[in-house]
């Protein structure tokens, strides 16, 4: 994966979210975040109409085809239309994180993310498929829920609108094409935001029907309880001016040339004369992984995601096992100079 510019994950949050003044005046706030105390704008929501459309139905019909058709790791460049601009790439990492609920999330800091998750929910009497996103962009958290209105089975193109305002305010759309293709393409009042043409780098099996428990979720239902990742990273040399630290995580080993898809990675800064930085990744899939941490010494990570001469690194492919629940803590020692 290449980053050309750390800022095209603050643009991603942009991109992803309608614009503060752009919400909704009745728009709820609560914390839904577990690991944050955060305020969180909740359920912006649709009265949209459901629809019908040729080989297709309406929800919650063709919920259980969507819940088939996107698990997997998704990657691809964004085009968007905002003043944020484009850039090239999201990872995203689609799976269950419990009965109800597929979740993705993908990280620059601490605070800056954004999340997926789709989960069947009651709204207003109904059991609806509902498609939420969000996240922090500099530290200020996001929650938007929109809701499936049309479900055309035959183009496997499924149509999410805002719970609350309808599709005239927010409508995302996912089409896939052939295995492995997928098309998101957002509109914020009647305008493209966005467009993510990703590619299933890894298929995420699941295994029977899902969700695994039909009971619809109540609309204001905070995330589930998912699991997080504190890394350690320690080195040897006192640094003499301050640098990022980044840890990168993947289900393949990755080589100094790449080679392989990250599911997660997150940075930090590290202050001049450190040797040591604490870097947490929260609302982690429980898996395992392979860890490799790099110091950027010299500024440049970021246009390569990988190391080059002048800084230090862990030794490659780390083992770590995330467990099921609460904190897994590692420490990760950076031990060679490139």
């Amino acid at each position: 994966m290449t980053i050309r510019n750390p800022s095209i994950y603050f643009a991603l949050i942009l991109a992803a979210c309608p614009a503060a003044d752009d919400t909704p005046a009745d728009a709820d706030t609560s914390s839904a975040s577990p690991t944050s105390s955060n305020p969180e704008t909740t359920a912006e929501s649709s009265s949209a109409e459901s629809a019908d459309t040729t080989g297709g139905t309406a929800d919650p019909a063709g919920a259980s085809e969507f819940f088939a058709r996107i698990p997997g790791l998704w990657v691809g460049p964004v085009d968007s239309t905002t003043s944020a601009g484009d850039f090239p790439t999201m990872n995203m990492d689609v799976r269950p994180v419990d009965a109800h609920t597929l979740f993705s999330r993908v990280d620059l800091d601490g605070g800056n993310s954004l999340r997926f998750a789709m989960v069947i929910e009651q709204h207003e009497g109904e059991d609806v498929l509902v498609f939420r996103n969000g996240g922090y962009f500099l530290g200020i958290l996001r929650d938007s829920r929109t809701r499936l209105v049309e479900a055309d089975l035959d183009a496997e193109r499924w149509t999410f609108c805002s719970i609350e305002a309808g599709c005239e305010y927010v409508q995302a759309i996912f089409d896939f094409e052939g295995a492995d293709g997928l098309d998101m393409h957002v509109e914020v009042k009647g305008t493209t935001h966005f467009d993510w043409p990703a590619t299933r780098a890894e298929l995420r099996e699941i295994d029977g029907p899902f969700p695994e428990d039909d009971v619809a979720q109540p609309g204001d239902a905070p995330f589930p309880d998912i699991p997080n990742l504190e890394a350690t990273l320690t080195w040897t040399t006192p640094l003499e001016a301050a640098s990022d630290a980044w840890i990168i995580l993947s289900t393949t080993n990755c080589g100094l040339g790449g080679g392989c898809t990250p599911s997660r990675f997150i940075r930090g800064r590290a202050e001049a004369g450190a040797t040591s930085l604490v870097l947490e990744l929260e609302q982690i899939h429980a898996d395992s992984y392979k860890a490799n941490a790099i110091l950027d010494r010299n500024g440049n990570l970021a246009g390569t995601f990988l190391p080059d001469n002048g800084d230090t690194v862990s030794v490659p492919n780390t083992a770590v096992e995330v467990a099921a629940t609460g904190t897994t803590e590692i420490s990760v020692p950076l031990l060679v100079d490139l």
